[in-house]
This record gives C-alpha cells, structure tokens and sequence, in this order.
C-alpha cells in the first residue's frame, strides 16, 4: 500500500479550501486562500497543511464530468495521436478546433491552474511569520516557487500572454492584464532557479509526491527548451544525467503506469493520488474529488470503462514502421505492448496472446466486440496488417495490472499516480538541445537509452534533420496520450505545416485548424470580470 502520510495528514484544509474555491470562475472568489487566512501561521504544521492546499489543484486535471474532461484530456486531444469518441460536446469542440471563449472545459483548466498560484502566492507571502528554523521555511518556499512554475508552464504553453499575478488576491488587485508570453517565461524560469535552491534532492518515503530539485531542474531545462533556448536547457539537464541523481530508465515500460511501481527511478515528478474515505460506489463525493484518479474508468473499454478514447490510426503506423531484430520476444516495440490492447496472433507476432486484466482474464476479442457500439460513426480505420484488419484499443492508463478491470466500482484503481516528468523525458529533450547545437555524439547518446529500452535494433543518425525526424518519431512512441504531441508541433512548426500535418495524418477537426488554436482562448467570464484584460490577439 502506498504511502501518502503528507496529504492525509493535511485532508481537513484541503476539504476546507476546495469548499471555498467551487465556484467556476477565479475573479468571482473573494479569496480562495480564506481556510489559509484563517490560520495564525505560527507553525510549521500550519505551513505543511498550506503547502498542500496548492498541490490539490493540480491534482484537479483528473476532475470534472466523470472524471477526465478537464486538464489532462485538454491535453491530449488536439494531437493527431488521438482519436476521441464524440461524447461531450464541449470536449469535442477542443478536438476539432471549433472551442470558443465560452468553452467551459478551458475555463476549468484556468481556473484550477490560478487557485493554485493563488494560494502559492499567499504561502510565499505568510511564510516568513511561520516560527521555525529558517532551514525548513527555506524549503517550503523553494517548493511554493516550484508549484508556481509550474502552473505558469501550464497556462502560458496553452494561452500564451496571460495574466501575472504574484501576490495574493485581493479585491484590489484582481484587475490584472495579460503579461507578454515572453515575460510569464521569464517568471517561470525566475521560480524554477529559486525552487532549485532548496528542494532536496530526494524525498523521505512519508512525503513521496512532493517536488524534489530534480523535478525543478528538469522543468526549468524543458522551458528552456520550449523557448528555444538549446544550450541553456542543456546545461541544466545535464544535471540529472550525473551524480548525486539516480534516475534512469526502468527496464519494463508498464510499469510506470500501475500502482504497484509508483516513485521508481524514472520517475521526476508524479502527480500523487490517494483514496479516502469508506465510500466506493459510483456517485459519492469521494469518486467525484480531484484527490483521486479515475483515468481507468475514462480510458478503459468494458468492464467498468468508458471508452471516450481511441489511439488514432497515424499512430499504430507509426508504430508498425520499425520492427525488432530477428530473435526478439516481439514483433515491434515494447512500447506498443504498454499502449494498446491488441491480438498478437493476428499480426504473426512471436509474443504469444494474452488476456487482461488478472482473475477476469480477458481476451481482446472480447474487448473489441464490447467496444464496437462505441465506433459506429467514429471508426480510426487503422490500417490492415499482414491482410488482417487493425484492432487496437488503449492499454496505457487503464487498470490493465490489475485483477479487476472494473474500474468503475473497484476504487483501488483511482489511486494511481500519473508520472507528468519521467527521465524519459530528460534524455529526448536532451537529444533534441544536443541536436540544435551541434552535439550530434550526445543526441545518439541520450537516443540509443530510449531505443535500447524499446527493444529497438542499434542506429546513429548523423545531421541535425536526422536527430529530428528520429527524436519527433520517438517522442510520439514514447509519450502516447501524455499530453505532450500538440505542443510538439506548435513548438517545431509553423500553423500552416502543423494543418498540413494534422491533414495528412488524419487527425479529427484538421480542416477547421487556425492559426488562433495553436492557443486557447481567455475564457469570457475572465473577461467579463478582469475589466484590465482583453482577448487574445488571435481570436
């Protein structure tokens, strides 16, 4: 059994904040810190239960409408990697291009991602009241600047120029305007060097989950990176890559998805779930809390799953193009195996056949004849292989590991943690910062741990558009329906090429793709109150 004694033992604040903070928009809360307010901040008990009032927003990507319509969904399905069902009106706007500022699963992301700034701000500024050895109000605050980062990183990949607000919220401070993006990275990079500062390095099992200088590290070297600054992002990766770090790769890619393997060494930063409460029924608040996950339940086919995703056909192609050495335990990568559920049989692959989910034992044509109400009108048509017709459904994120795939009534599936920075991660950015400046031996260095992991046959690419192509075919593979494959492309592409790759790869909605969705827009009811702030400039 996991343990997750930092946020139980702070259970009490957290129920008292998400009380004050229900409401849908940020600016109509007089204060979302209020059960903070109301504490003397004498203690450093007092402080732990504020830290961990603003991790609880970021562990509300998971909340909304059963479970997944909010962050991390967003995420996913404007890539081409994904093929949603089209279930939730407002989900599907997202996933092809026809959201506007009424949208409401964007204003939710918003505001989730503010409270938490929020509250990160109120920290920083009653922290120092706090009486305790200045050794340990120093790390509070390096892991408040860390969390704040990280919501910035977040608001400003999705909406670019948003507001900057760095003090707690007040009635007259409320009206702010949108900051240039330039200036929110500047913010974010300027919180990941103080977060680097004090975080240690690693964390004691009881407070496992909580930001680490690792984490800072890598966070501030993908900024870099997304900005376009290689050496910079370099540099900082490298840390990782060396002592004191540990992180390397684990050898079975499944299980950085199951419960059973949580905080392993590929692991920088997860977002932490846990189950409370006596509940277990569908419908009662402890199923409906962002303090745990019900991805399973989203993604799952029958039993107990919804199956409101689907991997797209562009991406069981990309898959297919590269097969193992003779003599290997599987036809393709292992990584195919860790995504999707298919019948090995149907394609002459040597990994023999094999049935989900433990005791319940089932097969996947059972899976596909569950699920095929779900396609009617909404079919991928993944390619014929070897002259049978494609099947796949998603394994990644489901409760696969488990002996009861009903994750709908089973609630120890919604306490698996989401790894959202592994070290994975670290070495194909590091790849890619090698590449653009020049150090073509370091990019096939950091390229041979993924492939060697994936099970892949020995190569070297030796010019910067080989690395390229190689590191955007591996970040596809690695990063399948972990919210990485449209920032991607907004970040090595122009709007028109990403159309033209969203038209070519079939992606949903590509023929609707602007220039004004490589971002969201402000949501109305920000400017219906923030009288200071106007629209995108692109919408």
């Amino acid at each position: 059994m996991k343990t997750k004694i930092f946020f139980k033992y702070i259970l009490a604040a957290f129920i008292a904040f998400s009380m004050a903070a229900c409401n849908a928009d940020f600016l109509d809360e007089v204060n979302p810190n209020e059960a903070t307010e109301a504490t003397s901040w004498t203690t450093i008990e007092e402080a732990e239960s504020a830290m961990a009032t603003i991790y609880s927003p970021i562990r509300g990507q998971m909340y909304g409408y059963f479970g997944a319509f909010t962050g991390f969904q967003n995420q996913n399905v404007r890539g081409d990697d994904l093929h949603p069902i089209q279930d939730d009106p407002e989900t599907w706007k997202l996933t092809i291009f026809t959201n506007d500022p009424n949208t409401g699963r964007v204003t939710d992301d918003w505001d989730l991602l503010y409270r938490s700034i929020n509250r990160a701000n109120n920290f920083l500024a009653n922290i120092d009241r706090v009486e305790a050895p200045q050794t340990e109000k120093d790390t509070l605050i390096s892991e408040a600047h860390f969390l704040r980062a990280w919501n910035y990183f977040m608001l400003v990949i999705n909406w670019g120029d948003v507001p900057l607000r760095l003090i707690p919220a007040t009635s007259d401070v409320v009206m702010v305007p949108s900051s240039p993006e330039s200036e929110v990275w500047a913010q974010i990079e300027k919180d990941l060097e103080a977060a680097k500062i004090n975080l240690p390095i690693e964390r004691k099992e009881k407070y496992l989950g909580r930001a680490t200088r690792g984490a800072a590290i890598a966070y501030l070297g993908r900024a870099y990176i997304y900005q376009g600054k290689y050496a910079e992002g370099k540099a900082e990766l490298e840390q990782l890559m060396k002592d004191p770090y540990k992180y390397e790769l684990i050898e079975d890619p499944d299980q950085n998805y199951t419960e059973t393997n949580e905080f392993n060494k590929e692991s920088i930063f997860e977002i932490n779930y846990y189950q409370y409460g006596t509940g277990g029924v569908w419908g009662n608040d402890d199923m409906n809390t962002p303090q745990v996950n019900i991805l399973s339940n989203f993604v799952g086919a029958p039993p107990g799953g919804w199956y409101k995703l689907q991997p797209s056909k562009s991406i069981v192609d990309e898959f297919t193009k590269e097969e193992r050495p003779e003599g290997a335990d599987s036809r393709w990568d292992k990584r195919m195996y860790t995504n999707f559920f298919f019948k090995y049989s149907d394609y002459n692959d040597v990994k023999p056949d094999m049935r989900w989910y433990g005791k319940n034992s089932i097969p996947m044509d059972t899976l596909w004849l569950k699920t095929a109400s779900k396609r009617i009108g909404n079919e991928p048509n993944y390619s014929d292989i070897d002259g049978k017709p494609g099947r796949f459904i998603i394994k990644k994120f489901t409760a696969f590991w488990s002996d009861n795939g009903d994750s709908m009534y089973n609630t120890e599936k919604n306490t698996n943690n989401i790894r959202v920075m592994r070290y994975a991660e670290v070495l194909l950015l590091h790849a890619e910062a090698c590449a653009k400046t020049g150090d073509i031996g370091g990019a096939n260095a950091s390229l041979k741990q993924i492939r060697d992991r994936a099970g892949l046959a020995d190569k070297t690419f030796g010019s910067e558009q080989e690395l390229m192509q190689e590191i955007e075919h591996q970040r596809l593979l690695e990063f399948f329906l972990e919210g990485h494959r449209f920032y991607d492309l907004k970040r090595w592409y122009t709007w028109s090429q990403m159309k033209e790759i969203f038209e070519r790869r079939g992606k949903l909605g590509a023929s609707n793709f602007e220039n004004k969705h490589i971002y969201y827009p402000i949501p109305q009811g920000e400017i219906n109150t923030n009288t200071a702030i106007e629209q995108h400039p692109l919408w």
